[in-house]
């Protein structure tokens, strides 16, 4: 079988999906893309930039600049930069947080590159303390620095008159 089923949660929002993820990577699974070798590099890119910030998302004009951080030899527009940007949220790849002018890992992205994410950022990547999965956009506690998504916090500390962070029983504020 070249696809399996796989279900995650948007980061945001709490909401479950599906996505069925290819297991081979071979050369037929490589040219199944509509993406050029630029726009797999400026994507990791924008994953890089999440991750290592401490809020776990990329600012809107931060994102379009990042194109400009492209190999010398290898230029982009900010127009194709702005037209993959659209493009990777309409695919849920991206989030686009109007709110916070931001742009936070879509739950396409956490399904199908949950492990690469892990690989190659292990150090700055963290699990929920809740759900136990893969944490980027969340918040910490802020005396032991456990970190969790905020729908998990807030399903967590529902019913609560005090909120306690689970972990070291902290008063939340």
């Amino acid at each position: 079988w070249y696809q399996r089923r796989v279900r995650g949660t948007c980061e945001n929002s709490g909401t479950k999906f599906y996505c069925f993820v290819n297991n081979q990577e071979d050369e037929i699974s490589k040219l199944c893309s509509n993406y050029a070798p630029l726009d797999f590099a400026y994507f990791r890119k924008i994953i890089e930039q999440m991750i290592l910030s401490d809020e776990g998302c990329v600012q809107s004009t931060d994102s379009l600049t990042l194109c400009n951080s492209l190999p010398e030899q290898k230029k982009m527009t900010y127009v194709h930069a702005k037209a993959l940007l659209r493009g990777w949220c309409s695919e849920r790849w991206l989030i686009e947080d109007r709110g916070n002018n931001s742009f936070l890992l879509g739950p396409r992205a956490l399904i199908e590159l949950g492990q690469y994410i892990q690989t190659a950022y292990g150090d700055h990547v963290t699990s929920c303390s809740l759900c136990k999965t893969i944490c980027i956009y969340g918040t910490r506690c802020e005396d032991c620095n456990t970190k969790f998504h905020y729908h998990c916090k807030t399903k967590l500390n529902r019913n609560l008159e005090v909120l306690r962070c689970p972990n070291c029983k902290a008063e939340w504020s």
